[in-house]
């Protein structure tokens, strides 16, 4: 049990430092490419900021959206979406996710344009079944969250040629890390994985998307 907390710990650590590398060089790498408005990201975590907000002045909200497994197979389905909704540990879980939303979720927008939905939302979602298996009662963002950093791990090994090599090897231990969060039992873990999956799929189907200098407007369609 101890080992499995530690490895998980230091999993943890490791994606968070492979994730602000790779946004660091990914940053770098879009800056000269044009972007409009990150509406969907902005979407997001302006009603997650609300729902979460609302948390706190009806602590009902909480009780209603957060994992309850008996609730689920008692035919509220909701509840494989609502948890990304809320934040179960308080105004730290708050802070630490929204401050990651901030920082992910428009950076992904510009790689992945209105797609980003498709990999905050059907990551999280699948990583709400891990969640119910490893974590029944809590709930957070991060689920979501995870997927976003999946993808962008994934769009370091999509387009090695155009990113700097510190992105690749950084994504690289990211990953590795995610294997080891799957196999700690953190809930985080799977998403991660998923996010990567669907960010290659949605690459393979939309080949023409990728941002180029100057054409960044292209990925802002399916």
């Amino acid at each position: 049990m101890k080992l499995e907390i530690s490895s998980s710990l230091f999993a943890s650590v490791v994606v968070a430092a492979a994730t602000f590398g790779c946004t660091v060089h990914l940053y770098r790498h879009s800056r000269n490419t044009k972007h409009s408005l990150p509406i969907v990201a902005i979407l997001i975590i302006g009603v997650t900021a609300l729902i979460t907000g609302l948390q706190f002045i009806f602590p009902e909200v909480l009780a209603d959206f957060r994992r309850n497994r008996e609730a689920l197979l008692a035919g509220e389905w909701w509840r494989m979406v609502t948890p990304l909704f809320v934040q179960a540990l308080g105004w730290k879980q708050c802070f630490i996710n929204g401050a990651a939303a901030v920082i992910v979720c428009p950076l992904a927008e510009r790689l992945y344009g209105k797609r980003l939905v498709i990999l905050y939302f059907v990551s999280g979602v699948l990583g709400e079944i891990f969640g119910y298996v490893w974590s029944p009662n809590s709930a957070g963002s991060s689920l979501g969250i995870a997927g976003v950093v999946g993808g962008l791990f994934a769009y370091t090994f999509l387009h090695r040629r155009e990113v700097s090599k510190q992105a690749h090897t950084l994504a690289t231990l990211g990953f590795v890390a995610a294997v080891v969060l799957c196999f700690s039992r953190d809930t985080h873990g799977p998403p991660i994985l998923i996010g990567a999956l669907l960010a290659s799929l949605m690459t393979m189907l939309w080949p023409n998307k990728s941002p180029e200098p100057g054409g960044l407007g292209l990925i802002y369609w399916f």
